[in-house]
């Protein structure tokens, strides 16, 4: 049985990437600036859960809205590097 915790978390995901994908890559502001509000998902993961786990789930929140943006991976590596720092971040914040 899948727990509450984990069902937030899929949930998150997938709307996350749902509204980033069909909603924020068509607006552009100023013609160049598209805002991204799936970064809203390493802000919203739990900190006790286990850090491999959430550095492969960023990679393929990052992976998945490169690949409906059209970008060469460029998304999976940030998402990628922010949840490698993010203790540090944590810690500083």
């Amino acid at each position: 049985m899948i727990n509450s915790t984990t069902f937030l978390i899929v949930l998150r995901f997938i709307l996350l990437v749902l509204v980033q994908v069909l909603v924020f890559n068509k607006l552009n502001f100023f013609g160049y600036i598209n805002p991204l509000v799936y970064i809203l998902f390493l802000y919203w993961y739990p900190i006790k859960q286990n850090r491999t786990t959430f550095i492969l789930l960023c990679f393929f929140l990052g992976l998945c809205v490169d690949i409906f943006s059209d970008t060469l991976a460029i998304n999976a590596a940030a998402t990628v590097t922010i949840a490698y720092l993010r203790p540090t971040i944590m810690r500083f914040v």
